[in-house]
């Protein structure tokens, strides 16, 4: 061979002994750090020290390289998954928790309230001005044995832009059994609420009768505003 496969020496040319350089010494770069690694070795078709320095060497390094790539691909998918797993939890349970009813404002449909608060619903406020037992002047009628009547003044206003009708029937009073009575009709009594129309700030008052049990002390009224949207507010205890 014209030159050396080692050194690359021209091998033509004599070089004294004291000027040759030894083979072993020959300074070989790793392929992917630079770095000198063995001998070569014999019945190969590469140089042993190219051998170790692509298996040696390269080889870590790619396995280093394929970690990282791997490392940095998945850790972000985790963290995705972990996400959205953790996201879909959430939306499970809130789809799962009951979701409050709400009026066109915002406002709750089912308001509570105690005598002499004030209730409001988006388009209307209603207060129990007072309450108290009732007996008819003429005695005409009697409530049931172990009943007694009581009487109900309240204040209803529009406070929205549209009027809004009211009702006797609107009203209904709870006793302490769930059961729930409409009114008791009687001519002679002083400001008896009847029905009608409420313009926007308009104010109306009356007074209420109904037959409730002697005694019960958790009796509330209710007031419906219509049967289609169903807004309640609930007085008590009266």
């Amino acid at each position: 061979m014209k030159f050396c496969p080692h050194c690359g020496q021209d091998q033509s040319i004599v070089v004294p002994q004291d000027q040759r350089i030894p083979t072993e010494d020959v300074p070989v770069p790793c392929p992917l750090f630079g770095s000198q690694q063995g001998d070569s070795q014999q019945g190969s078709g590469l140089p042993r020290k190219w051998r170790i320095g692509l298996l040696g060497c390269g080889g870590l390094g790619l396995l280093a390289l394929a970690l990282l790539v791997v490392a940095i691909v998945s850790g972000p998918t985790n963290e995705t998954a972990q996400s959205e797993g953790e996201g879909g939890q959430e939306d499970s349970e809130s789809e799962n928790k009951p979701t409050p009813k709400k009026n066109k404002s915002g406002s709750d449909n089912n308001v509570e309230a105690k005598v002499g608060e004030r209730a409001t619903l988006d388009d209307r406020t209603l207060v129990v001005n007072e309450v108290e037992g009732y007996a008819p002047p003429n005695q005409s009628r009697r409530p049931q044995q172990g009943n007694e009547y009581i009487r109900v003044y309240l204040t209803l206003r529009n406070t929205g832009d549209q009027p809004i009708n009211y009702n006797p029937f609107d009203f209904k009073v709870q006793d302490s059994n769930g059961v729930q009575k409409n009114e008791e009709t009687f001519s002679e009594m002083p400001y008896r609420l009847e029905s009608g129309s409420l313009a926007p700030d308009g104010t109306v008052e009356g007074n209420l009768a109904f037959e409730v049990p002697q005694g019960d002390n958790n009796l509330r009224l209710i007031y419906e505003t219509n049967a289609f949207d169903k807004r309640t507010i609930t007085v008590g205890p009266l």
